[in-house]
């Protein structure tokens, strides 16, 4: 497996992000503004995470996503790993990662990697997926979960 940077001269890799986060219109907001990397075996993307500075301290985790063939194999770790790694090379201090209420197994993922919550949105998907209903784990995802982990070297 290697790693390569999203070249923006090239299409993104939008299938993938589309894993993590189904608006096409919210993907767009952030994804010029971000650093993204790709996790490729042989000669595909398998994996990716999109991070986004705030400001100089704080990076957002924008889109993390593995292929549904490649999940439950220790990637999504590897592509935490990266964006950690990312952060200690650029001297952010926190990474912050936003899901969705029904987003079970990513707020259970989250904790196991040393994040914590730390706030509640109410109604976040309502207002803004507007004309999508997004459900997961059979729970109407309504509001968002904020996590944050510090880092240090």
């Amino acid at each position: 497996m290697n790693w390569t940077i999203w070249d923006k001269t090239q299409p993104a890799p939008l299938e993938l992000l589309l894993e993590a986060d189904p608006s096409e219109d919210q993907i767009a907001k952030y994804l010029d503004k971000s650093r993204v990397f790709q996790l490729n075996d042989t000669d595909k993307t398998i994996g990716v995470v999109c991070l986004l500075p705030l400001n100089n301290k704080q990076l957002e985790i924008m889109n993390v996503a593995v292929l549904p063939t490649q999940r439950n194999q220790g990637i999504g770790k590897i592509l935490l790993e990266k964006a950690f790694d990312y952060a200690l090379q650029n001297n952010f201090t926190e990474i912050i990662v936003k899901t969705g209420n029904s987003s079970i197994d990513q707020l259970a993922f989250y904790q196991k990697n040393g994040f914590r919550m730390q706030q509640i949105v109410p109604n976040y998907f309502i207002e803004h997926y507007k004309g999508q209903t997004i459900v997961e784990n059979g729970i109407l995802c309504v509001d968002q979960i904020i996590l944050s982990k510090e880092i240090k070297s």
